[in-house]
């Protein structure tokens, strides 16, 4: 007597059902992917100065020491800001006749956080703030930056 067996489809290791989810994941990811890098920022900016100078580079704190947040360079465009600090001797920075402790704290137009000196930045005077970006000082909870 010989047996036949009806024949079955297999379905493979997900189903249908996880086939459409892992679809849906796939197309979500994607979709983040393509709509560009986001800073890693949990409020909006509160304002935004110009940046006057050529070839500015964003830092990842407040020391020309400091590592480089991007390889973009700044000419003569308005950037976002967060807020600015002030980041004493260690901070300061002399272009020409122009001297800042001040950093301001930016979105680059390439969509990344940083900090730019005050120096290259319109406005203001020698060692004080810019105008366009609040001022914040340890422990004010009126003002917020994004620390990275």
């Amino acid at each position: 007597m010989t047996h036949s067996s009806p024949t079955t489809r297999r379905r493979g290791r997900f189903g249908t059902a996880g086939l459409r989810s892992l679809a849906g994941l796939l197309l979500a990811f994607a979709s983040i992917l393509m709509a560009g890098a986001q800073p890693a920022a949990a409020h909006p900016p509160s304002g935004s100065v110009h940046v006057w100078a050529s070839d500015v580079r964003v830092r990842t704190c407040q020391r020309a020491s400091c590592s480089l947040a991007t390889t973009e360079r700044l000419t003569n465009v308005r950037v976002q800001a967060y807020c600015q600090m002030d980041g004493g001797a260690a901070g300061r920075v002399t272009d020409g006749a122009y001297t800042n402790t001040y950093w301001v704290q930016i979105i680059t137009p390439g969509r990344t956080l940083g900090w730019i000196s005050a120096v290259y930045a319109s406005g203001g005077s020698n060692n004080s703030p810019v105008p366009g970006a609040p001022v914040y000082h340890p422990g004010d909870a009126t003002v917020d930056c994004e620390f990275i």
